[in-house]
């Protein structure tokens, strides 16, 4: 969400901009089009993964920690993400973060060092009475240099490599914030419009609208495959839960736990799991699958889907199919860390690993890299990650396979640290 500093100092900047209108002289408002035109596309389409790194910036002769963002092709050649305006000019503006929204659309952020630049230079040769871009001071008491310029946010079609303004009056979600996709790829996340809402991006239009009511109250939700939005107050216990239809209807459901497994709703009601059937796009008819076989078990649910046996495993104890429910030979130890094949648990040297084959446990070590950050995702059996090297100490971006291999993917130069790693595919 649009919360941290770098926000709040590009909305200092433009009201200081728009304060400026009572100025004397020749005044002439700055038009955001002078920023807009060197954003017209991204050479990100052959990108597998996408990291940051930490460096100097000698381009403007000012020092800092932003190396900028920097992209590995599929044939593990690295190479920096370039920006290439409408008049086809390149590096005008630097990126300074990338999150993925889905596997085709990405959210970028233009550096504010640069936007601020644009806006300087504009401002001295049309102005008598220029404004002051001095530069702000972050809580450690140090200049900021470099940040996310939100009021800039652009939306990036991966495979065309176009860029798209970001609606304004709306919030852009967080690269932590839960994000859900339906059959059609629209793109679905909680923000703020009127109050909370669940908003859904269109990647055709790259459009945004919100689906909910005003002035809605809830913690969190997911979404059908068909669009159809459950939502919820509460994090363990799901309380007040309602399905928005995409016709409009509203269903309230008293059970406190729900689920998406291929793309339906179910719930667990007692020890029976219910599914909801979506007639047409404005009503749902309820229909009892199954019960779960062990009656003791009294606890909070939780629900993660086996991308390999197409199953949901339940409580790490049950593995429901869709049509009956079995309870497992024993608990499972689901990781935080989650590919498409396996999961796993990371600490200090070793990993813990599930796979979802069979769920088979074992163990593998890395003694070789301090590893610093890891990426992985439900579309790849392998998980990325970024550290250094303890032979010589040197930063790099790396691959575990799915075979518990490790493989180095780049090695930095100049010893520059590498963060905010998004693995793409």
């Amino acid at each position: 969400m649009k919360k941290n500093y770098c926000f709040v100092l590009s909305l200092f900047l433009f009201g200081t901009m728009l304060s400026s209108c009572e100025k004397s002289g020749n005044y002439q408002e700055f038009d955001r089009n002078e920023i807009y035109k060197h954003l017209s596309s991204v050479n990100v389409r052959d990108a597998k993964m996408i990291y940051t790194k930490e460096g100097t910036n000698t381009r403007s002769g000012e020092s800092g920690t932003f190396g900028g963002v920097w992209k590995i092709d599929q044939n593990g050649n690295e190479s920096k993400l370039i920006i290439t305006g409408s008049d086809g000019k390149t590096n005008v503006l630097n990126i300074y973060e990338i999150n993925k929204l889905s596997d085709n659309v990405l959210l970028m952020y233009p550096d504010f060092f640069d936007t601020n630049r644009i806006r300087e230079e504009w401002e001295k040769a049309h102005n008598d009475d220029p404004l002051n871009f001095t530069t702000s001071v972050g809580p450690d008491g140090k200049p900021i240099l470099h940040g996310a310029d939100t009021y800039y946010a652009m939306l990036l079609n991966k495979e065309t490599e176009k860029l798209y303004r970001f609606p304004e009056n709306l919030s852009t979600p967080g690269k932590n914030d839960n994000i859900f996709t339906d059959k059609q790829s629209n793109i679905y996340y909680k923000g703020y419009l009127k109050g909370e809402q669940v908003l859904k991006l269109s990647p055709e239009t790259m459009t945004i609208e919100g689906l909910l009511p005003d002035d809605i109250r809830f913690d969190n939700f997911s979404v059908t495959g068909d669009g159809f939005i459950v939502y919820w107050q509460g994090f363990e216990q799901q309380q007040n839960c309602r399905v928005k239809c995409p016709g409009g209807r509203i269903y309230p459901i008293s059970d406190i736990y729900t689920f998406v497994f291929n793309g339906d709703l179910y719930s667990v009601r007692d020890k029976e799991i219910i599914k909801y059937e979506t007639i047409g796009n404005n009503d749902l008819e309820e229909k009892t699958i199954c019960t779960i076989p062990d009656e003791q078990f009294n606890g909070y649910w939780r629900f993660v889907p086996n991308h390999v046996r197409k199953t949901m495993v339940l409580n790490e104890h049950y593995e429901f199919d869709g049509e009956k429910c079995t309870k497992l030979d024993k608990q499972i130890n689901i990781g935080d860390i989650r590919t498409n094949k396996a999961w796993y648990n990371h600490s200090n040297t070793t990993f813990s690993k599930v796979a979802m084959k069979d769920y088979q446990e074992s163990q593998f070590q890395i003694l070789d890299y301090e590893i610093q950050s890891l990426s992985a995702s439900s579309e790849s059996p392998n998980i990325a990650f970024t550290g250094f090297r303890y032979s010589d100490g040197v930063n790099v971006v790396g691959t575990i396979t799915e075979t518990d291999e490790v493989i180095i993917d780049n090695v930095a130069e100049n010893g520059n640290r590498i963060i905010n790693l998004i693995s793409l595919n």
